[in-house]
């Protein structure tokens, strides 16, 4: 199971990483409204979870430090909603 699992990172992660890094994807975040980075960067992330409070973001996102979502959640879904 675990190679199975690797396999698939290997194959999805670079799709997946186009959307956080390349700068047309920034760009157009923040042709959006998105006033910084992170703030499209969360909200991009986020919005499959749906209109969700800045705590269910940081714990879908556990890698981020405490209170890092809430400063970019709930301001992203005034912007855009997900």
């Amino acid at each position: 199971m675990t190679r199975i699992a690797r396999r698939m990172f290997e194959l999805l992660e670079p799709i997946c990483l186009v959307t956080y890094f390349a700068d047309e994807c920034n760009e157009e975040l923040a042709a959006l409204g998105h006033r910084t980075y992170w703030d499209g960067y969360f909200a991009s992330r986020a919005a499959p979870l749906g209109r969700v409070p800045a705590q269910v973001v940081h714990a879908a996102f556990y890698s981020f430090a405490d209170g890092e979502a809430a400063r970019h959640i709930p301001s992203a879904w005034e912007t855009i909603p997900p």
